[in-house]
């Protein structure tokens, strides 16, 4: 009676040791996936760089060096400054989206 009831402990262990083993692998497999098809598009955003600048009198947003604008932006450029235009004919470089957002926000608002 004994060696059957140890018998029934050690399957029982057993069986569930092999499902929380299986458990914990369908688990690291699926964050890797997510990983995987994260991962690339947040370092290609991260390693493009923008550049803000006039573009046919409105406000021309460039991608890395790209000779035509991603987007242009309705900007009235007779209430900036004079500083501002000048910045903005040479083009100011931004590193991230939100230094581009803050940009945008300033020059827009």
């Amino acid at each position: 009676m004994i060696e059957k009831r140890s018998f029934y402990t050690f399957m029982t262990s057993a069986v569930i040791s092999g499902v929380l083993i299986i458990c914990t692998s369908g688990q690291n497999v699926r964050s890797e996936k997510i990983k995987a098809n994260v991962t690339p598009t947040a370092e290609s955003l991260e390693s493009t760089s923008f550049i803000i600048k006039e573009y046919n009198g409105k406000l021309g947003i460039f991608r890395g060096d790209s000779k035509s604008p991603y987007k242009v932006l309705d900007c009235s450029f007779s209430l900036l400054s004079d500083y501002d235009k000048q910045q903005l004919k040479e083009g100011i470089e931004v590193e991230t989206e939100a230094e581009l957002n803050s940009l945008i926000e300033d020059y827009t608002s």
